[in-house]
């Protein structure tokens, strides 16, 4: 891996942004100065003149010193002021990282790029095969797919999962779907769809048994539930009709309000609603 003084992570995936800085640490650091030749800083704002000598001191044993700045979530010129110095005298026995969720900065042959958006479709599935498989199991592809419903696309969740369903696998040489059916809750933002889905389709009584089961198991909160089906509204269902959309998102609100100023039956508040997205 060909190494730049100065490396951006950019992107909102931190799955990925933390696989590339381990990448970088082994390109940079040498066997024994990991720590020595390593300096994080989560604060960039209050400390432009450390991070500036941190860049400018040689490395103690390595064949680079590593600089990792990751308290960003925008990389501007603001907010990263010192750049320009940092550019202006560039030392190449360091690495400077600057980790955030998007950047600004104008493009620069002097700043190497690692882009870490969130996998989309079959890349997606790929990962997951490929990750499974690194862990010692195949993984069959509806299990792969069933995984991925019920916790969407973020790697982190991903991995934790596929941890745990490949110690359960035990002498079986692939991950099922049944074991992700039994092993893995879908996540806030999977049952909200399922529940809303229901709704949508005209399947009432489904989308509130699912609503009332996520609640008894405590898997979801009546503010958690309306805040995933404002997310929902507004990402999942643009093929509505603007009219019906707006209604739906008005009505959302003056459920939310009500709830909020103490209404004794905030359930049957939550019942109501789901009974207007027929």
């Amino acid at each position: 891996m060909n190494i730049g003084s100065l490396v951006l992570c950019v992107g909102p995936e931190r799955w990925l942004r933390q696989e590339a800085v381990a990448e970088l640490k082994r390109g940079c650091l040498a066997a024994g100065f990991e720590e020595t030749d390593f300096v994080r800083f989560s604060d960039p704002k209050t400390e432009p003149q450390a991070i500036l000598e941190a860049a400018r001191t040689a490395p103690f044993g390595s064949p680079r010193r590593l600089i990792l700045v990751d308290g960003l979530e925008e990389l501007t010129s603001e907010s990263v002021p010192w750049l320009k110095d940092l550019l202006a005298q560039p030392n190449p026995k360091s690495c400077v990282v600057l980790c955030a969720d998007s950047s600004k900065l104008p493009r620069s042959s002097q700043i190497q790029m690692i882009f870490c958006r969130p996998l989309q479709e079959r890349a997606l599935e790929d990962w997951v095969v490929q990750s499974c498989r690194r862990k010692g199991k195949a993984i069959e592809g509806a299990a792969t797919a069933e995984l991925i419903r019920r916790l969407g696309s973020g790697l982190q969740a991903l991995d934790l999962a596929l941890e745990s369903l490949v110690l359960m696998a035990g002498d079986s040489p692939a991950v099922t779907r049944s074991a992700v059916e039994m092993l893995v809750a879908p996540s806030l933002q999977q049952t909200a769809f399922e529940i809303l889905d229901a709704a949508a389709a005209g399947r009432t009584e489904e989308a509130l048994r699912v609503l009332k089961e996520a609640m008894a198991l405590n898997r979801l909160g009546l503010d958690q539930f309306l805040g995933a089906v404002g997310w929902t509204l507004r990402h999942r269902m643009q093929r509505w009709p603007a009219p019906r959309l707006q209604e739906t998102l008005e009505e959302l609100l003056r459920t939310d309000v009500r709830i909020k100023q103490g209404h004794p039956s905030p359930e049957w508040l939550a019942d109501r609603l789901l009974l207007k997205l027929r």
